[in-house]
């Protein structure tokens, strides 16, 4: 029989009882690392579609949370994030918007009223309203959106200039043009007050009223001022000076000026190549409406409501070197013929920038254009 040394047996034991603690936490690890294996295993889900199998994970690994840190744990935040997109994905829009308003409380209660980590809530929240077709709803949160960056860092900081600019791309979208108009001027007002007079980086925001002014048909105090920018070109990036000059071929082109507009196209792409001619023929090797304006449906007519459907329309055209339009055909809509022929009117009326090769304009066959517009779900179609 053989005897061990009492250190040798205590030491022995010692080892075994590490082994055994190591063999049970990777069988049972702890449960925080149990809700982050649901989380994973959620995303990769969501990623294959399996939606209702990743909710089910989501769900299982937010009880963990919370059993283990509290209903208030910021840990939560990201997981309601996923959360969200889950339903968001399976057409359950007010719950989505539920949960992130969950997420938006504990993030302020943890980092306060003006932290901007709540912003990607809001764009959350925004995009399930719009999806619910609650319109009104949406903007308000894109202007809650803003006014947190305002109050968090000030009326005249740059700092606010992304979230004017994110409220003016909805309101464009929306249609509301007149109101991503004022957008845009709060933005050049701010950097008016704190870049120079001359900046290159007004060019953008002036090109951005441009346009806006083309669409609505008023004349343009910001064409003038990309003028005279303009004239200290030497000091000023080739790629604001190629986009600002295509916008004023696009002011020129709209207005039937169209030999200017064209001076303005060769001298963009002429620019711009001096840079990267790749950039050059990139930039410029489709067309680009100028001046369409989708026709309304009777839901944009009647205005804000939720008793809707999205439909879509598929169009091929030819576009010449002069911006012109022709052989307009409608390839697919659906419901089929129920916007069709306004479409057609509304894009023979339009003029595009044409593409340019080389650096000259030059037609554009078979070009496509695709759109969605909303309709009423009693309608019978």
């Amino acid at each position: 029989m053989r005897i061990f040394h009492p250190i040798f047996v205590l030491l022995t034991l010692f080892l075994a009882s590490k082994l055994s603690a190591q063999v049970e936490n990777a069988i049972a690890p702890p449960e925080v690392n149990d809700a982050q294996r649901f989380f994973e295993n959620a995303r990769i889900q969501t990623e294959l579609n399996e939606l209702s199998e990743a909710q089910d994970n989501y769900l299982d690994g937010i009880d963990l949370l919370i059993q283990e840190n509290g209903e208030y744990s910021p840990s939560l935040v990201e997981p309601y994030m996923g959360l969200s997109q889950i339903y968001i994905l399976n057409g359950q829009h007010l719950e989505a918007v539920t949960i992130l308003e969950e997420a938006q409380h504990i993030s302020q209660r943890n980092f306060g009223l003006l932290n901007m980590d709540q912003i990607a809530l809001l764009d959350e929240m925004s995009n399930a309203y719009l999806l619910m077709g609650d319109t009104i709803k949406a903007e308000t949160i894109q202007q809650e959106r803003l006014t947190l960056a305002i109050r968090r860092y000030g009326e005249e900081d740059p700092q606010v200039i992304p979230f004017r600019h994110k409220l003016a791309h909805y309101y464009d979208l929306s249609r509301m043009r007149g109101r991503a108009r004022e957008q845009f001027e709060a933005i050049l007002e701010i950097q008016q007050k704190n870049f120079d007079q001359y900046d290159e980086r007004k060019l953008s925001t002036l090109s951005e009223l441009v346009r806006i002014d083309i669409l609505l048909g008023t004349p343009s105090s910001a064409r003038r001022q990309i003028l005279e920018i303009l004239e200290y070109r030497n000091e000023i990036s080739p790629t604001h000076i190629a986009i600002a000059l295509a916008v004023l071929g696009d002011w020129d082109l709209a207005f039937g000026r169209t030999e200017k507009a064209l001076e303005y196209y060769r001298d963009a792409y002429k620019t711009l190549g001096e840079t990267s001619s790749s950039l050059a023929a990139e930039y410029f090797s489709t067309p680009k409406l100028i001046n369409f304006v989708p026709p309304p449906s009777p839901v944009d007519i009647q205005g804000n409501h939720t008793n809707y459907i999205w439909g879509w329309i598929s169009v091929r055209l030819d576009i010449s070197s002069y911006g012109i339009t022709s052989n307009i055909e409608v390839l697919e809509s659906s419901p089929s013929g129920y916007m069709d022929s306004l479409y057609v009117k509304s894009l023979s009326e339009a003029v595009y920038r044409p593409s340019l090769t080389k650096g000259e304009p030059s037609d554009t066959k078979a070009a496509l254009y695709d759109h969605q517009f909303r309709y009423f779900n009693d309608e019978g179609w």
